[in-house]
């Protein structure tokens, strides 16, 4: 899957529970089967699922790098079938990693860690990753080329790139947002909207407008994101304030400022 920016994610959020449903056969066909999961999760896993202890830990791993206020996503290769349709990019970590990286720079912009049974692949949309790849080159290569060796293996270089502080990675990719729905009852307005960011949290401001007059605002605080959720968010709309030709804003921000927003106009219950 080639994403070619952030708006593309509109499609994607509107049918996720959808695809989430009928993803797991259908991206096995795909070209490159993790483009498609990463969309959704920060970590790709093989077709022979590795055991549930492996991908605790890895899980584990991958929340303390967005804790530390970095970001990572994570591929574990162990068959040429998890490559789709480029099997020849088997055992060439880096170059994978590359691939990888520029189809899903639409929507992630960071470092992506591909680990295959000979070693290991990073990649950080062009940016120079030498203090990546130099704590990598200290680590031997995966024990074992199993599901399980490689997942372990992944969860073991992140550690490392952690605590050495490699994961640094300027955050250049603004929120997705996308209001689907602004609708008034009585006096309470709901928006419901999908809000993502690649460093996993953002804040909302929303805002009620008519023309360009701001009738009323409420802060969202920073919080997680995830672009399989749907946020419901109801405001209470004072006496005085009518919500007919209004439009409904959100826009979202992330911790290193980057904006994005989204307005549609407000249906009213009658």
């Amino acid at each position: 899957m080639r994403c070619t920016g952030v708006r593309t994610l509109a499609t994607i959020a509107a049918v996720s529970c959808v695809a989430t449903v009928l993803f797991a056969g259908a991206a096995r066909a795909d070209g490159d089967p993790a483009s498609d999961t990463l969309v959704y999760t920060n970590a790709y896993l093989p077709a022979e699922a590795p055991s549930k202890a492996a991908v605790a830990a890895l899980d584990s791993q991958i929340a303390a790098v967005y804790a530390a206020g970095d970001r990572v996503k994570v591929a574990i290769i162990a068959a040429r079938y998890d490559l789709g349709a480029i099997p020849s990019l088997f055992n060439k970590p880096a170059e994978y990693a590359q691939f990888l990286g520029e189809e899903l720079s639409g929507f992630y912009v960071g470092p992506l860690l591909i680990v295959m049974a000979n070693g290991y692949g990073i990649y950080d949309d062009g940016r120079s990753t030498t203090a990546e790849t130099t704590v990598l080159a200290t680590l031997p290569k995966p024990a074992s080329p199993s599901p399980n060796g490689l997942t372990t293996a992944a969860t073991t270089a992140l550690t490392a790139l952690l605590e050495h502080g490699s994961l640094t990675s300027p955050d250049i990719l603004p929120p997705y947002i996308e209001i689907t729905s602004a609708r008034a009852a009585g006096k309470v307005l709901t928006l419901r909207y999908y809000l993502y960011d690649d460093s996993g949290r953002a804040a909302a401001t929303l805002e009620l407008l008519h023309g360009t007059t701001v009738l009323l605002t409420a802060q969202i605080a920073s919080h997680q994101t995830d672009i399989n959720r749907q946020e419901t968010r109801k405001l209470g709309l004072p006496a005085a304030v009518s919500v007919v030709g209004t439009r409904a804003c959100v826009e979202a921000a992330d911790p290193s400022g980057n904006k994005s927003r989204s307005c549609r106009p407000v249906s009213v219950k009658r």
